[in-house]
């Protein structure tokens, strides 16, 4: 989507006559003195899938990626060993984190003993990569995206990591369009778009929702930064954990220190159902992503009363049905065929009551969405844990 416009976060899109491959030597030349790694929090399905022996014949022909760590969660011995020879084209570059080792458990229960970790999800797996990688100290760079993707190539990478290590921005934001056959990304286009402008609505203008509402793609899964920052950054064990990061990198970053990058023309992965209750699914998605919303705005010292949620669940829903009108006009000149009303409206219904369980949830856990701690803080309540868990992961049985 090539255009000049300034955004609050400094954007950059895709332009038809990128130069990648200067860039991309340019990039090459700056790894050496700034090396680079990659995290990508994995099931074993997603570590067997098509998607992700895409993903590592890529990243093994990038000479810019020194590292790349895979936090392979919730798999079995069996699945670890198998693992091993998924990777196994990266050669040198293969760091295999099994997280279900254990020892690496018995690391966690020794954490979680003083300190509450929260649920396991994305956001632990990440959490417990990035441990690792703070205690090696190999890579002053990190890129984190997910293993499901199925458009990935080389450049993806080239423009996600050349904003951080060429143009030295301390935190940088994928973002691309989604579509096929259809229009995908619903809870971004017909929940979070929508429930944001309503926020802005009742509250205001307040800086943190400007911010908020800037990102072209704010659930995107690609985000890069130096070391040095992720060490203090927490993260959120649900779902809310996109939402949660760009939050993080607010209180810790100016934002003309942050930028968004468009990283490809289409960009797809693995689709997920609404879910029939708020428990699953995107409805369980998007109770997540309200309630780090709820949590963030209450932490800047603004009183979330009932009429402002009865006032909120309105609003979003007249903006949202809004929106399903422009998305259909755009469907429609592009030629999407499997373009659908109903399921669109369906959608917007179910958000909707996904907002009732976020109320609730905000209720019953006014600290909100549970943050795993920076692991500075671990570092420090817990002499030596950060080691531990390093042995833990280099020697799993």
């Amino acid at each position: 989507m090539p255009d000049f416009h300034l955004n609050y976060v400094p954007t950059f899109t895709l332009l038809s006559n990128e130069a990648h491959h200067a860039m991309e030597e340019r990039l090459s030349l700056a790894s050496q003195r700034i090396p680079v790694g990659v995290i990508i929090p994995a099931l074993y399905s997603d570590l067997a899938s098509p998607a992700m022996a895409n993903i590592i014949q890529e990243l093994s022909a990038m000479e810019f990626i020194a590292r790349v760590y895979i936090s392979l969660d919730r798999a079995t011995l069996e699945e670890y060993e198998q693992a091993k020879s998924i990777v196994a084209p990266l050669k040198e570059k293969a760091c295999l984190l099994w997280n279900d080792s254990a020892q690496v458990q018995a690391v966690m229960k020794k954490i979680e003993s003083l300190i509450p970790l929260g649920p396991r999800g994305k956001g632990r797996a990440v959490w417990t990569a990035l441990g690792y990688v703070l205690t090696k100290e190999e890579v002053s760079v990190l890129a984190f995206h997910d293993a499901d993707i199925l458009t990935y190539n080389r450049t993806f990478m080239v423009r996600l990591l050349y904003a951080v290590v060429q143009l030295r921005y301390q935190f940088v934001k994928g973002f691309y369009a989604r579509y096929g056959d259809r229009l995908y990304g619903r809870v971004l286009r017909l929940f979070y778009f929508p429930f944001v402008r309503s926020l802005r609505d009742i509250l205001g203008n307040i800086d943190f929702l400007e911010y908020m509402a800037d990102f072209r793609y704010p659930l995107s899964g690609e985000f890069a930064t130096f070391t040095s920052l992720a060490r203090e950054m927490r993260f959120p064990s649900d779902w809310g954990i996109e939402v949660g990061i760009l939050s993080e990198i607010y209180r810790l970053v100016k934002v003309p220190r942050i930028c968004q990058v468009e990283l490809i023309h289409r960009y797809d992965h693995k689709h997920q159902q609404v879910g029939l209750d708020a428990g699953a699914g995107l409805k369980k998605m998007v109770a997540d992503i309200a309630r780090t919303f709820f949590t963030q705005i209450s932490a800047q010292g603004i009183v979330l009363s009932n009429e402002f949620f009865r006032t909120l669940k309105l609003t979003y829903l007249t903006h949202a049905r809004k929106a399903i009108g422009v998305y259909e006009a755009f469907a429609e000149m592009h030629d999407l065929t499997q373009y659908d009303l109903h399921v669109e409206l369906s959608a917007v219904e179910a958000f909707a009551q996904a907002l009732d369980q976020a109320l609730n949830d905000f209720n019953q856990y006014p600290f909100g969405s549970p943050l795993i701690p920076d692991w500075r803080r671990v570092k420090v309540a817990i002499a030596g844990i950060m080691e531990e868990l390093t042995e833990a992961l280099d020697n799993p049985m």
